[in-house]
């Protein structure tokens, strides 16, 4: 059986008040149906930059004020974006930051990215996958089978279906903004006919948890850096 990455529609109400609890108040009264939307692009502004205006690189402390679950996305080396979740349907985790890039995440996996116009609508994960369904490493099978998604305006739909390989590499100390975390490094290696893309997991390999992670966006986007800076609770 497979799962598929896709578009978050709708969010919990838990996680509404909790953002009306810093922003104010008066932040739930109103209900309707885009309390969520208006709250949590309210909490995007405070805390992860204005929009049309660079996100500053924080340090862990200006983070730490951050009461909400947080990755960092960055690409080619350059610097880190910093979101917050806007929506959880299910697992699939719609981050989101103040100039409109959107990361959805299913566990440790990208299953949707929204940005440059060449986005990555969705993805197909076995339910064996283990960076998508998150499992110790000695749980971890060989191979998986993966379908990326997109939806283009001239071409329509569009997939790349591929077989990946995992490789542990070994144990590293890794640093996410002044942060040290030991954990086990994993290559896949992913192909078909006509491609071969590499990522790149860093795991705890007694949980699966991914920390940090090199994923493909697809041929015209190419690689993402993500960093997990605060784990999403529920």
């Amino acid at each position: 059986m497979r799962t598929h990455g896709r578009r978050l529609r709708r969010a919990g109400l838990t996680f509404v008040c909790a953002v009306a609890i810093v922003i104010g108040p008066s932040a739930c009264s109103s209900g309707g149906p885009n309390v969520f939307k208006r709250t949590g692009e309210m909490a995007v502004t405070a805390f992860a930059g204005r929009e049309g205006v660079s996100q500053p690189q924080l340090t862990r402390a200006e983070l730490n004020r951050i009461p909400y679950a947080t990755i960092a996305v960055s690409s080619s080396g350059g610097p880190r974006a910093y979101l917050v979740p806007l929506a959880d349907n299910g697992g699939y985790l719609d981050y989101r930051d103040a100039v409109g890039t959107s990361v959805r995440m299913f566990g440790g996996a990208l299953a949707g990215f929204e940005s440059t116009g060449q986005d990555l609508d969705g993805v197909l994960y076995d339910q064996s996958d283990p960076i998508a369904h998150l499992r110790p490493l000695a749980r971890w099978p060989a191979q998986v089978w993966r379908e990326y998604q997109f939806s283009l305006r001239h071409l329509g739909l569009w997939a790349i279906a591929l077989n990946c390989v995992f490789q542990p590499q070994g144990r590293e100390t890794i640093e996410i903004v002044e942060v040290s975390v030991d954990v086990m490094r994993v290559n896949e290696v992913c192909t078909n006919a006509r491609r071969q893309v590499t990522n790149a997991y860093w795991i705890d390999e007694n949980t699966g948890f991914v920390w940090k992670s090199v994923q493909w966006l697809g041929p015209k986007i190419g690689h993402v850096l993500i960093e997990v800076i605060r784990p999403y609770a529920g």
